[in-house]
């Protein structure tokens, strides 16, 4: 299997793997549309990750189209394989012409075909096929497929300004992606490329290191306090200036969980710290308290071409003001007090310190009416397991609970 890493030479491929005459030789893409220029942007994404790209526009003569999709590995050698990702009517006439073996061809991908004449068409099974589908295409083709329910044809092209779907394309890119890396056996190491990022921020301390491990327009976005920064010129002066100086030298981290997709990181972890200094990206212009605080937190990085293109950290804002003495859980509204309220509910540390152990502290203490509900309640059984639901042959949509 071949391995990639960050940097200058993104891609490093070893020959067992793509043949002997093709070592170091980028895995090929073929990109196919109607029109006779794509979205750019989406072209260039495809480059940093290391594809090489070739435009094919669909053209005016359909039969010349699928001739030439029976050439397209024509020149390729021994062990050479070829990806097709194909929009609009151009992905209707790939998904009919490889229904049928080709030589070379190990991947194809649909976004929004304009019909699927054979819903029920079976594929070479050495081939990978993921068909994605706007929520106005009523279509449920029996190969792996996601339908995307607020997005139109068009979503995935930024050029399309009245179509472009920026959380639906986003979605959709990662499962791409993720079915050309399985294709050509590509593994990315993201967490060594996380890693190096971070101990540039928390132990070099060099802000611009840190950028330089970064795409050329990056974001940041803390959500809880909306710091950070969009664009590679003001997250350079939040991180020189506001995020690696200013924490606290008490500071530690310690790693819960860490889950590992396509193009993304996800950590779960605590944070611990005096409150010795001001903290600009969590406690902007609070003076210190003195106090320490522990909170747990999760950071979602995307990665893309081996760097950093952005991270959403969350965490418990009102766990931090409870602990720091801003915010006292038993200051209730009057109002809500004559409707007996008697606690705002939140916690301090406790949060932190049941994310660590499940069990340190009683759930739902703050429903006043859980201690109150009858115990050894015969009736209170737990429900029966359900059936296991029928195969869906990968099928699915991008709604709540269908995650990367």
């Amino acid at each position: 299997m071949s391995k990639l890493g960050p940097g200058p030479g993104f891609l490093k491929f070893d020959t067992n793997t793509f043949g002997a005459h093709t070592a170091d030789m980028p895995p090929r893409l073929y990109i196919t549309a109607d029109d006779d220029e794509l979205d750019s942007t989406l072209l260039q994404h495809f480059d940093e990750e290391g594809f090489h790209t070739t435009y094919l526009p669909l053209g005016k003569d359909g039969k010349a189209y699928r001739d030439g999709l029976r050439h397209l590995a024509d020149d390729l050698e021994l062990g050479e394989n070829y990806a097709l990702i194909a929009f609009g009517e151009a992905a209707t006439h790939c998904l009919e012409a490889h229904t049928k073996p080709q030589p070379h061809l190990v991947a194809l991908v649909a976004y929004y075909p304009t019909s699927i004449t054979s819903p029920n068409a079976k594929f070479p099974p050495h081939l990978e096929v993921l068909t994605h589908l706007a929520g106005t295409q009523n279509f449920a083709p029996s190969h792996p497929s996601y339908t995307y329910p607020s997005a139109s044809p068009g979503f995935a092209e930024r050029d399309l300004e009245e179509t472009y779907d920026k959380v639906s394309a986003n979605l959709a890119w990662t499962r791409t992606l993720r079915v050309l890396r399985k294709a050509f056996k590509i593994e990315v190491d993201l967490e060594k490329i996380w890693e190096d990022h971070v101990a540039l921020e928390f132990a070099t301390k060099d802000a611009a290191a840190t950028m330089r491990t970064m795409v050329p327009q990056p974001y940041v976005n803390h959500i809880p306090t909306l710091t950070g920064g969009i664009g590679a010129k003001d997250l350079f002066i939040f991180y020189r200036d506001y995020f690696i100086p200013q924490n606290p030298p008490s500071l530690t981290m310690k790693l819960v969980s860490r889950t590992i997709g396509t193009d993304r990181v996800v950590d779960e972890f605590i944070i611990s710290f005096k409150h010795t200094t001001t903290i600009p990206w969590m406690l902007p212009d609070v003076p210190p308290t003195d106090k320490t605080v522990h909170v747990a937190m999760v950071s979602v990085v995307c990665i893309r071409g081996g760097k950093l293109y952005h991270e959403h950290l969350y965490w418990d804002q009102a766990s931090v003001l409870v602990q720091v003495g801003l915010l006292d859980p038993k200051l209730v509204p009057e109002s809500m007090q004559k409707q007996g309220l008697k606690q705002l509910p939140v916690y301090g540390k406790e949060t932190a310190e049941k994310v660590l152990d499940e069990s340190c502290w009683e759930s739902n203490e703050l429903i006043s009416s859980w201690n109150d509900r009858p115990r050894g309640d015969p009736g209170a059984k737990v429900p029966p397991k359900p059936k296991e639901a029928a195969s869906t042959n990968g099928a699915g949509t991008n709604g709540v609970g269908d995650h990367e």
